[in-house]
């Protein structure tokens, strides 16, 4: 059972009961915004958004089994509506006042917290971190990439008391948030995975991405671990200051990392001379796991033990996923890494599909990179005229306003300006039996799609259900 009791709660948030609990004591076993994914116990926040009140969904959460409900507006309660109910001014400050005081709360179990952010990588380092953790205790990681405002605390929120560790994601899309994330969650361990050009509508170019990004290192207490990508001028210069106050190991230049084998199915590589294997496809995803071993090793996990755990970790979807498309002939392989993309990714993933040695053609659909900018012409166009450095991929498919402004078709190159249902459609008449295909794209542009339309103009039945899976949401 948990420390904090119903009157804990409400103090935590500054708030005020609407309906009190007939009891004094509370099991607290986290939070949720999302009725459809509530756990029997947990608080239910009724945030408003664009689209949804979660005011409207009371109701749902009390069937749910919600131990509690947190609202803005009394008068959206129903009537004879029996769980507890507390409200407060504003949701996302309440819920980060709570996340403050449970994560004091967790402290006192020494729970190590390692905090991950970067441009690119994050989630899949997240969940590699994630399963060495889990090799020596209790590890916890959000399910999904929760690393906003909202996230963050959600994922403080749902580390059980007892955890030993929480491996846990800060984005950022504008400046002082990474500071603010940090300053939330107190890591014991920061990782910062690249820099890149992402975000720049808001940070501005590669300097302003770094000094962001470094704020969860200055977040870190004396004498402890960072772990980054070195070489990065940029951050470097950021980090300069902490030089002399926390511990930085740099991957790539003073620990060597060097590809042994590289496949469509895992990515074999050396750690200061020391073999490893990740069930990944690409450089960029031994960069990934090299900070996870790095990590095992500051938190004391023995190199086979390492080893063991990353062939098992459990991967985040849409990061180079492998389906297969059956067909009346020869399967169609789709390599689907449209979860996001920046210049920096994208250049990663075409680079990663070039280097595939597979038979049959090869085909990048790629989508426009979104938060660009004032960046965004020159970040487009420059990424269409470094298309002929891929001389394995047969032909591009690229799609949105902007990559369609940036392009000149050929014979290898084909841009749409939209990417509805008739686009779709075109384009999967363009990919044949045996062919080998990447999705690429920025989350906005939802390329993911193309999937459907492809099972559904090869009639393929037998189609994965991990791949169906992917069109519910």
């Amino acid at each position: 059972m948990s420390s904090l009791s119903y009157e804990d709660i409400r103090i935590a948030m500054d708030a005020r009961w609407v309906i009190e609990p007939k009891l004094e004591v509370f099991d607290f076993v986290g939070v949720a915004i999302d009725t459809r994914a509530i756990e029997p116990g947990q608080l239910f926040f009724a945030f408003v958004g664009e689209q949804v009140d979660g005011h409207d969904y009371l109701e749902h959460a009390a069937k749910a089994g919600a131990g509690m409900c947190v609202i803005t507006d009394a008068t959206k309660v129903p009537d004879g509506f029996e769980v507890p109910v507390l409200i407060v001014d504003d949701a996302l400050e309440a819920i980060t006042k709570l996340a403050w005081t449970w994560r004091q709360r967790f402290r006192a179990n020494q729970t190590k917290v390692i905090a991950i952010t970067g441009s690119n990588g994050k989630t899949t380092t997240c969940r590699l971190i994630h399963s060495v953790c889990a090799q020596s205790g209790l590890s916890f990681v959000s399910p999904k990439s929760f690393n906003n405002a909202l996230g963050v605390p959600i994922t403080i929120l749902n580390t059980p008391q007892d955890a030993d560790y929480l491996v846990a994601e800060l984005g950022t899309s504008s400046p002082g948030e990474i500071a603010a994330r940090s300053g939330l969650i107190e890591p014991d361990i920061a990782v910062i995975t690249s820099i890149g050009s992402a975000h720049l509508e808001e940070l501005g170019d590669r300097g302003g991405v770094a000094h962001e990004k470094s704020q969860i290192i200055k977040a870190l207490p004396d004498g402890a671990h960072a772990i980054i990508v070195g070489g990065i001028a940029e951050l470097e210069s950021a980090i300069e200051s902490e030089a002399d106050r926390v511990q930085i190991t740099r991957i790539g230049t003073e620990v060597p990392i060097e590809i042994l084998e590289a496949t469509d199915r895992h990515t074999s590589f050396t750690f200061a001379g020391e073999p490893f294997t990740v069930p990944m496809l690409g450089e960029h995803n031994a960069s990934n796991a090299s900070l996870a071993v790095a990590v095992g090793r500051v938190l004391g996990i023995g190199d086979d033990a390492i080893r063991a755990r990353l062939m098992a970790v459990s991967l985040p979807e849409m990061r180079f996923d492998r389906i297969e498309i059956p067909t009346k002939t020869k399967s169609i392989v789709l390599y689907n890494d449209a979860y996001n993309a920046n210049p920096d990714s994208m250049r990663a993933g075409l680079r990663t599909f070039d280097r595939l040695n597979i038979e049959g053609e090869k085909i990048a659909i790629l989508g426009d990179m979104l938060e660009l900018g004032v960046h965004n012409a020159d970040e487009h166009q420059a990424l269409v005229a470094a298309l002929m450095k891929y001389p394995s991929i047969d032909r591009f498919i690229l799609v949105g306003p902007s990559f369609a402004d940036a392009a000149s078709p050929s014979d290898r190159i084909t841009a749409y300006a939209s990417f509805d249902a008739q686009v779709m459609t075109q384009i999967a008449r363009l990919v044949l039996p045996g062919s080998h295909v990447l999705l690429k794209g920025s989350r906005g542009m939802a390329l993911e799609r193309i999937v459907y339309i492809l099972i559904s103009s090869r009639a393929a039945r037998s189609a994965s259900t991990r791949t169906k899976a992917w069109f519910q949401a």
